[in-house]
């Protein structure tokens, strides 16, 4: 047990380990060549989001962004969280095995490349991990809005079976009330055309009153009978259907439970990226 309990807090660890923003130096192989560049792991493979957390950073009228061939190219820009220079951004975004991404930039001040030895950067570095955790928080508070709303609808189509099994329960309640009731019925009406057909095997009374109370007494007596097989048939079907929803539930619960480990797990992610 002790050794599962390891194993899980391994895994949990490493998990939250790799959704962690961390920003490293790489060569990239860009469109225009290779190039040294900075790689920070981030929740988004659409360049979109990228674009946008970029220009969020850039000075408005300052150089231009470009979006070509699945890479992002800011010619002569100005990044003020950088330098007060003119700035070359490429910047790529690759998908990871493990269903993340990788931002990818190169930075360059009057064609040099921004690296380790440069002023700029510890500013550069910072910014590539405060863009990271911007367009990771904003994709993960969606995913968990989505998960959370998967979860809701599970939450609620169990709460809805449970509802109708209720309902189900209370309507046989009803009917075998009613069955019990027709049968007492039924009892009293036999008793009664027992009686009108001795009067008429008798000659009492007049034939034709006895012989319309006799017909009278025979409908309710069908109606009753009719209604009873209704009722039979009817608390039948109910609980077939009050079964068929008890599975239906605990599939539900199962898909719940997944569905509440998938929920914790994105809240983790997002507690990891901020």
């Amino acid at each position: 047990m002790k050794n599962i309990i390891s194993t899980l807090l391994i895994l949990f660890t490493v998990s939250v380990i790799a959704q962690e923003i961390k920003v490293k130096d790489v060569k990239y192989k860009f469109n225009s060549g290779e190039k040294f560049a900075l790689e920070v792991n981030v929740h988004s493979d659409d360049i979109k989001d990228v674009m946008k957390a970029f220009k969020k950073e850039t000075e408005k009228d300052a150089g231009t962004i470009l979006q070509k061939k699945g890479e992002l190219f800011l010619d002569n820009t100005i990044i003020k969280a950088i330098s007060e220079d003119k700035i070359d951004v490429f910047a790529v975004v690759k998908k990871s095995k493990d269903g993340t991404s990788k931002l990818i930039a190169c930075f360059e001040i009057n064609n040099e490349y921004i690296m380790p030895k440069s002023k700029a950067y510890n500013k550069t570095e910072k910014l590539m991990e405060k863009l990271a955790k911007e367009i990771s928080i904003i994709v993960i508070e969606k995913e968990l809005k989505k998960e959370k709303k998967n979860l809701a609808s599970l939450k609620e189509k169990i709460e809805s079976k449970k509802e109708k099994n209720i309902n189900l329960d209370e309507d046989i309640k009803k009917r075998e009330k009613n069955i019990e009731d027709n049968k007492k019925n039924l009892k009293n009406l036999s008793s009664e055309l027992k009686d009108v057909k001795k009067d008429i095997n008798n000659g009492k009374g007049k034939l034709e009153k006895l012989a319309k109370q006799k017909e009278k007494l025979d409908k309710k007596f069908e109606k009753s009978t009719k209604q009873i097989s209704k009722d039979e048939g009817a608390i039948k079907d109910n609980y077939k259907k009050i079964e068929k929803n008890k599975k239906e539930i605990e599939t539900l619960e199962k898909k719940q439970a997944d569905q509440e480990k998938v929920v914790s797990k994105v809240k983790n992610k997002l507690t990891a990226v901020k």
